[in-house]
Parts: C-alpha cells; sequence; structure tokens
C-alpha cells in the first residue's frame, strides 16, 4: 500500500515537472517575429546587422574621416554586443535598446572601454541612437552622439555620427 501511494505521488510529481519545463521551453523561445502590429507590420530590431558609420562634425553635419564598419547583434530582452574591427585602444561595446514611437523607431545606448597603446585603461565611450526601421524592416538609418569619458568618467569629449545599416540574413 506504502508503495503504491509512493509510487503515484512520484508519478504526479514527475508529470508537474514535464509541464511545468514544457511551459517553460516554449515561453523561452517566442520572440516579436510573427507579432503585427495595427498596420499589418511585422517589426523586429532582434538580429545581426551589418553597419556603415560616418562620423560626422555636429554643427555643419559634414563627415569626418573614412567610413567604419561595425557589426550589431541586437538580442531578444533589450541587449546588445557590437564588434568592431581589431583595435587596441577600445573593446567592444555592450548596450540596451528599446522600441520607441511607432513600429519602426528605436533607441539604444552602448558603451565600451578605452585603451592606451601599452593598454592602460584610460576610460569609456557612450554612444546613445535613434534609429528607424524602413518598411521591409531589413535596413535602417540612425543618428547618434557619442561621449568620451576620462577613467573618473567626466567627459572630456563628444561627436555626432550618422549609420546606415542592412539585416544579415
Amino acid at each position: 500500500m506504502k508503495s503504491t501511494f509512493l509510487k503515484s505521488i512520484g508519478g504526479t510529481a514527475l508529470a508537474l515537472l514535464v509541464l511545468v519545463g514544457g511551459v517553460q521551453i516554449s515561453v523561452s523561445g517566442q520572440d516579436d517575429k510573427g507579432q503585427k502590429d495595427d498596420k499589418g507590420h511585422e517589426p523586429s530590431l532582434v538580429g545581426v546587422w551589418l553597419t556603415q558609420v560616418t562620423r560626422r562634425n555636429c554643427d555643419t553635419g559634414e563627415p569626418i574621416g573614412a567610413t567604419s564598419q561595425i557589426q550589431l547583434t541586437f538580442a531578444k530582452g533589450g541587449t546588445l554586443l557590437e564588434t568592431v574591427g581589431p583595435s587596441i585602444f577600445r573593446s567592444p561595446g555592450n548596450g540596451i535598446w528599446k522600441r520607441e514611437h511607432g513600429w519602426n523607431e528605436y533607441s539604444f545606448a552602448q558603451r565600451f572601454m578605452r585603451f592606451d597603446a601599452a593598454g592602460s585603461f584610460t576610460g569609456s565611450g557612450v554612444v546613445r541612437v535613434a534609429l528607424t526601421l524602413d518598411e521591409t524592416g531589413d535596413h535602417y538609418t540612425s543618428t547618434a552622439t557619442n561621449d568620451v569619458l576620462d577613467v573618473n568618467g567626466n567627459v572630456i569629449a563628444s561627436g555626432c555620427a550618422t549609420s546606415v545599416s542592412t539585416r544579415f540574413q
């Protein structure tokens, strides 16, 4: 009798564990793909983006120097990772993103660390971006401001930039 009772409890516990585990797995696989806005768009910034950045004079908008290439990865849940070319002077960037107004407007902020030629930490950089997805959802344009901070977090320089991005598929 005791053995049958324990088997019954064990079977019920196992069934509950499978049920709860299955629910957790199905929820963790959800993303915003397939969710449409009121106009039928399927917006999503989640994914990998190939980006061309042009530094600009903040007052005139004129380009400064050559265009640079970066790769941005926007993760479900609002985090991002920036991958830059090889550099001993800065780290990749890490940040957060969110949807703003409308189905295609987003913003993000990222931070990276700066180093001198000897590898000593010299401060950080913070970039703040406003972006707009095009009607396909596979391209965006953005405007950005950036601050260069010293080791104590004081702003020692600022700048502006624009970018164009294409979703990696």
